[in-house]
């Protein structure tokens, strides 16, 4: 089965085309519903950090997406995904899913020796990084990451522009490579281009995350 209804929680709209593009690729009969707490990412920033009762919020945004006959959730915004993996699969009776643990996985089982991590933000090229290196730690699949910022980027909406920015900002890295990775979820439109101009395989959080669920899905039919 893989035309059910996947909920999509988001802390920011700029999240939600690049996710409901990749269900929607992975998985083209499946409906996607939109949940978003436009004011989540902002109070964490504010409090400097996800607090307990942050997190109660977005606990309660999933609760109403299982409850609400939910096929499958993705919380979009990395800095939340701790409350998807503390759920209870056997009670949720779903997959929830943290934004980027599929993308991480994916990266160990390519076993790359070296990942250029692009991000058009310099908090989040460090918070991808450092999240993707721990990662990688404890699955015991060691590789080098290469960080690079794409700040221009981040100045434009202009899918055309953006892919741009990025091809400029991975075309200058010095270091030999296998893998590239979009550290955020708005960059994901990037990523063909990408993978057509440096030959190279590219993964991005949206794509993972909706072959994860896609697969799950399968798993439940």
């Amino acid at each position: 089965m893989t035309s059910g209804r996947i909920a999509l929680i988001s802390t920011t709209p700029k999240a939600v085309p690049p996710a409901a593009a990749a269900v929607g690729a992975a998985m083209p009969e499946a409906t996607v519903w939109n949940l978003i707490d436009d004011r989540l990412l902002a109070d964490a920033t504010a409090e400097g950090g996800v607090t307990p009762s942050l997190g109660e919020r977005m606990d309660r945004l999933i609760d109403l997406a299982v409850a609400g006959g939910a096929d499958g959730v993705l919380l979009t915004c990395s800095q939340f995904g701790g409350r998807a993996r503390i759920r209870d699969p056997r009670r949720d009776g779903v997959a929830v899913l943290a934004a980027d643990d599929p993308l991480f996985a994916e990266v160990a089982a390519a076993a790359p020796e070296t990942v250029v991590v692009v991000a058009s933000l310099a908090s989040s090229a460090a918070d991808s990084t450092a999240r993707l290196g721990a990662y990688l730690t404890e699955a015991g699949a060691g590789a080098e990451l290469v960080t690079v910022v794409a700040e221009d980027a981040a100045k434009t909406d202009d899918p055309a522009l953006v892919t741009r920015e990025l091809t400029e900002a991975v075309a200058a890295v010095g270091v030999p490579y296998d893998l590239i990775v979009l550290a955020q979820y708005s960059l994901a439109p990037a990523a063909e281009a990408l993978a057509e101009r440096f030959g190279t395989p590219v993964l991005d959080g949206p794509s993972a995350a909706a072959r994860r669920l896609a697969q799950s899905l399968e798993t439940r039919a």
